[in-house]
């Protein structure tokens, strides 16, 4: 029988009462019981439980933010890859916590997500996403682990309007005629991505065991990329790492076009198949060298310099213009979503759209 709420009196004649205790590791609801051999003792005890529970809220409510934000990254530190986690270490301390400087649990509000697009409205919107993104999951943990009752209000970003660089038909020839006439390793890089899309942290990564000469493919299952050091006792600030690509999708096997793979070819070295592909020996070459090595060939191709992933973009943008499907694309570059595709990499050139419109023919007879 139920006298009173969450107040039983149990089978064995005793009375218990339920109350709420917090949340589990995974967000679930955790409860807990008192016992006594009277209703009136069983409430006393969960009213002092309350008035104990309402003193601890207002203490972690006057927790610094700071500690809040430190505390959530402890916490999701294990469960991500070190590049995630030296991401979401980077914009809390970069973005979040000077937003906020000294304030406490309790100062935050529903407007407090509006602060921080206002403040760093400059920057782009993927950036403002990831920003926030962050801050949310930082709220999240404080209404769990906190007792806390914040709420956000959402928050629309502007897309952006920034055109992605994409070499034009009569650059990419140009640079092309170099890139066959001076063959090495780093021109081949650089053509390989051109007709492949690999990043260039895949590239920097690729061994020469990653590619199937006889199939024609090369597989991409690592990343070289430069990251924030999370060590705060490492002299460096940064630190390079051989990592899984940046997503499950990322992973995937590519095709190479004929005429690329017998340039390869010739690039390979027998017996050395754990030599990485662009150093020719067991040491990569980071991202930001062969950017630079990148820039030095656009200079003697005499091209205009764009940066590196255009080479990503103009292999998409030209794949579209052959007429590759969208969903094969898709995968070649390594996208959750054709909708990815088809939004941040897909651009019709002025030709495309003018070959496009002309297919359309006058019906009347004059």
């Amino acid at each position: 029988m139920r006298v009173g709420q969450n107040i039983y009196k149990r089978k064995d004649g005793r009375w218990e009462g339920r109350y709420f205790k917090g949340y589990d590791d995974k967000g679930k609801i955790k409860y807990s019981s008192v016992y006594a051999k009277t209703y009136k003792e069983v409430r006393e005890k969960l009213q002092n439980i309350q008035l104990n529970s309402n003193n601890v809220t207002q203490a972690k409510a006057d927790t610094d933010f700071k500690s809040c934000c430190y505390g959530w990254l402890s916490k999701v530190k294990h469960g991500v890859k070190e590049s995630t986690y030296s991401k979401y270490l980077y914009i809390t301390e970069k973005y979040i916590i000077p937003c906020f400087e000294e304030a406490k649990l309790s100062k935050l509000n529903e407007n407090s997500i509006d602060s921080i697009t206002e403040r760093y409205s400059y920057l782009s919107p993927k950036t403002l996403k990831d920003i926030t993104a962050v801050f949310r999951a930082v709220v999240d943990y404080a209404n769990r682990y906190y007792n806390c009752n914040l709420k956000l209000n959402s928050c629309k970003f502007k897309k952006s309007s920034d055109k992605v660089a994409v070499f034009s038909l009569e650059e990419q020839a140009k640079l092309e005629n170099y890139l066959l006439r001076n063959c090495s390793t780093d021109t081949l890089g650089v053509l390989l991505c051109l007709y492949t899309g690999l990043r260039i942290g895949e590239v920097c990564a690729l061994k020469c065991s990653d590619i199937n000469m006889e199939m024609e493919t090369l597989m991409v299952d690592k990343a070289v990329q430069r990251i924030k050091n999370t060590d705060s006792t490492a002299k460096a600030k940064t630190k390079v790492i051989v990592d899984a690509p940046k997503s499950q999708c990322s992973v995937r096997v590519v095709p190479i076009p004929s005429f690329v793979a017998a340039l390869l070819k010739q690039y390979i070295p027998a017996g050395n198949n754990n030599y990485y592909f662009l150093s020719k020996n067991m040491n990569y070459i980071e991202p930001r060298c062969y950017q630079y090595r990148y820039k030095k060939i656009l200079e003697k191709a005499g091209v205009e310099y764009i940066n590196f992933h255009a080479l990503r973009h103009t292999f998409a943008t030209r794949a579209i213009e052959k007429g590759v499907d969208i969903k094969s694309l898709s995968e070649i570059l390594g996208h959750a979503s054709v909708n990815i595709t088809l939004e941040k990499y897909v651009h019709s050139s002025d030709e495309q759209k003018k070959k496009q419109i002309n297919k359309l023919e006058l019906l009347a007879n004059l």
